[in-house]
């Protein structure tokens, strides 16, 4: 049996997006759940449209998401070139044996002829119109004389009678009949093969075991299985699974907006997660659980398994798996994701070591359940980080302008300038002591306390906080918060 190969094949006229993403991901898991492998080719025609931006993000983007390709871009192989756009030299061979055997011809008919045909029926004829073989039967010597005079033609496949069958991994058995589609051009004026011609050449040069793609490819598959076999090839097994549809009903596209997978990275969404989600948008793992890594899914992978059913996105969704996954992170794991963030928000300067190294992990792992991106942490640790605070102006209307906030806050100064042990602990007796003894409630003490340091209402336990921001910087804070308190 021959070894298994696969290929995505996206075009750079635009970010990846995760309808897209999803697409690499099946047959990056295929190949290698098969020993296979997974080939990136950049269908770089469209040049028109195609842009050195989007073909390095895809190129980011995929690794990012840990879909390293075997042959591709900036790793090359074998089969050669992977940008589409070098591979001019590939596919004149191949019209040729077609020219040859007579399941090609040349078609002089210009497109405003074309137009006349069609145009001078019925509307409903006009759009069933196909093609009327009008070249196809040229004499070669009627051909040679356009030909020689300059008329410029486009190569047409002569498609054959009968029915094109076959069995499509996840679509089943599948019919067409042929009479549904006209002879179609496979080669421009300028020599160059159209797409399916293209990638039907691409495929057989690359040794394409496994096609595996989008549903709304699947009209174009008889096409391309009509040029394998007349090119004397049986084609590779197909698999069209449904396409992945956005919340408002219609189908996640570049063109509609899907947010690319370069956002949900500076979002601070994790790889692990995205890569967990969309392979369940379509296919379930036989233990029913959610939450799984990239080698239990491809333990688990079959293509027969993928869903006939449509999928949608859910943003939620991916969300509580991306907040499943940071808490499955180590904090040692979980410091290192958040650390780029953090630098780029200029609250570290560069990779802290030994002490202030462990207080960042202290700082980050004392929010692990309220994350759901790591960006995050920038809404919830910033006052941990930051040399100063900020206050919330709801904040300070709330609670701080509350009359009697001020004697609170300069109280807990008194007490905490007094404090040596700064542990949770600690802290914790210190403040409701302070409470009791001024006849409050342990929250009345801590709300304003809490504005005082963190800049708002919210943030993780006020212990711990207190704790991790130390003395100095907890008792300047209120020094500061005292200016805005009534």
């Amino acid at each position: 049996m021959s070894k298994t190969r696969v290929r995505f094949a996206p075009s750079p006229t635009g970010f990846l997006h995760l309808g897209v993403a999803r697409t690499a991901l099946y047959n990056w898991l295929h190949a290698r759940a098969h020993g296979g492998a997974f080939i990136l080719r950049i269908e770089d025609t469209d040049r028109a449209r195609s842009t050195d931006e989007f073909y390095r993000a895809i190129l980011t983007d995929l690794r990012w998401l840990g879909m390293q390709w075997d042959e591709g871009p900036e790793v090359e192989g074998p089969h050669g070139p992977y940008l589409q756009s070098q591979r001019g030299g590939k596919y004149a061979p191949y019209l040729e044996r077609l020219m040859a055997s007579g399941a090609a011809y040349r078609c002089f008919c210009t497109p405003e002829e074309l137009e006349e045909r069609r145009s001078g029926r019925s509307s409903t004829e006009a759009e069933a119109w196909k093609y009327d073989r009008r070249c196809a039967s040229l004499s070669d010597e009627e051909t040679a004389a356009m030909t020689a005079a300059g008329r410029p033609s486009v190569l047409r496949f002569r498609v054959p009678d009968g029915v094109t069958v076959f069995d499509d991994a996840v679509q089943g058995h599948v019919e067409f009949d042929n009479s549904e589609f006209d002879d179609l051009v496979i080669a421009r004026a300028d020599g160059t093969p159209t797409y399916n011609m293209a990638v039907v050449i691409d495929d057989m040069d690359m040794q394409i075991t496994h096609i595996i793609r989008g549903s709304d490819h699947l009209t174009n598959t008889p096409r391309q299985i009509m040029l394998w076999r007349a090119l004397g090839q049986e084609p590779p097994v197909f698999a069209h699974m449904p396409l992945l549809f956005a919340q408002d009903g219609q189908v996640l596209s570049k063109r509609r907006g899907a947010m690319p997978v370069g956002e949900y990275r500076r979002q601070g969404y994790l790889p692990e997660a995205i890569v967990n989600y969309i392979a369940l948008l379509g296919w379930a793992s036989q233990t029913g659980r959610e939450i799984l890594t990239p080698e239990e899914i491809t333990n688990e992978f079959d293509i027969s398994r993928l869903n006939r059913k449509s999928s949608t996105f859910d943003p939620d969704k991916l969300a509580w798996t991306n907040a499943q996954w940071i808490k499955k992170l180590g904090v040692p794991e979980r410091t290192d994701r958040v650390l780029p963030l953090l630098r780029e928000a200029g609250l570290v300067e560069s990779d802290p070591t030994g002490a202030e190294r462990a207080w960042i992990e202290s700082v980050v792992g004392v929010i692990d359940d309220r994350l759901k991106t790591l960006r995050d942490i920038l809404e919830f640790d910033w006052f941990f980080l930051a040399s100063d605070v900020g206050y919330d102006s709801m904040a300070v209307s709330k609670v701080l302008s509350k009359p009697g906030a001020g004697d609170i806050l300069a109280g807990l100064q008194r007490e905490l300038s007094q404090t040596t042990d700064w542990s949770p602990t600690s802290l914790e007796d210190t403040i409701r002591s302070f409470a009791e003894a001024v006849g409050l409630s342990a929250g009345k003490v801590i709300q304003p306390l809490r504005v005082a340091v963190t800049g708002s209402t919210a943030s993780p336990g006020m212990f711990e906080t207190l704790s991790l921001l130390g003395r100095d910087r907890v008792l300047r804070r209120i020094e500061k918060a005292r200016e805005l308190a009534s």
